[in-house]
């Protein structure tokens, strides 16, 4: 049944997005005074350091879990929001919440801990962007399972490389506990993520994401999780609303214990124009 639910919940994320996305290219813009083109918006869409508001929400679901191959699900929303501090700073603020269902003999659903990452980057930018700050987990989860019943922080950082229909990155934070249940395990995880995505003119985008973590606390053999895959997708608009949406399969070329074999996820992402300019 469970394997069910998570086949419909995908067939039908999948099935909207490329619904919506046909409707929209039969269906002419109005006149709009965004001078952005799809491809432009496309990379928005990816770069955390967007002049905008973005709304990201995804779903996935990894299968072969455990020793009896569950499958469980998660679903991630990751705003991202900028201020202008003034004319040389911007501050990008992104909080991280998730909704997971854990499979196994003692399965849990609910929340995991929240997270809150802070980035200080240049209003000026080019072909390379960069930005740095620090990043909060807050002991929040619903049930000891889901998280870690620490209170942690750390630095974090990302580097931005934006060309032409090419647009990189690479965003990394390192994640240690300071204070909570000292009955729990210590935190000290990093976190590793690198993009390489090529966007067409038409708003199509092509990418690889992989997000790799490894676990100090563990033994070297069950530290890393390196998932490989790739995701398509499409930016398009609806008025002068953008939206985004993609979806991908990912093996995991290594995994820690309790991880999955491999995953789908599919995600919508909607931009809103930024918040007042101070």
């Amino acid at each position: 049944m469970k394997r069910e639910t998570t086949a419909i919940a995908i067939s039908l994320t999948v099935s909207a997005m490329f619904a919506l996305s046909g409707y929209c290219q039969q269906t002419p813009p109005p006149a709009s005074t965004n001078s952005q083109s799809l491809q432009d918006l496309a990379k928005d869409a990816l770069n955390p350091f967007a002049d905008s508001i973005k709304v990201p929400i995804q779903l996935t679901a990894g299968f072969g879990v455990g020793p009896r191959h569950n499958v469980g699900e998660t679903l991630n929303v990751q705003p991202a929001i900028s201020w202008s501090l003034n004319s040389d700073w911007d501050l990008i603020v992104r909080p991280n919440a998730n909704l997971t269902y854990a499979p196994g003999p003692n399965a849990q659903f609910g929340l995991q801990d929240l997270q809150a990452s802070f980035f200080l980057t240049p209003s000026k930018t080019s072909d390379w962007i960069w930005g740095i700050g620090p990043i909060f987990q807050v002991p929040s989860a619903t049930s000891s399972r889901l998280g870690s019943g620490r209170w942690s922080a750390g630095p974090t950082a990302a580097l931005v490389y934006s060309d032409g229909p090419w647009f990189n990155a690479i965003l990394t934070y390192q994640l240690m506990s300071f204070a909570g249940n000292r009955n729990r395990g210590s935190v000290n995880q990093t976190y590793i993520e690198t993009l390489i995505s090529y966007n067409f003119e038409s708003g199509w985008t092509v990418q690889c994401d992989p997000q790799m973590t490894f676990n100090w606390t563990a033994n070297s053999a069950n530290g890393w999780t390196i998932p490989m895959g790739a995701d398509i997708g499409r930016t398009f608009q609806v008025g002068k609303r953008t939206i985004s949406w993609q979806v991908g399969a990912y093996d995991y070329l290594k995994d820690s214990s309790g991880a999955p074999e491999w995953m789908v996820r599919a995600q919508l992402t909607l931009l809103f124009p930024p918040p007042h300019r101070w």
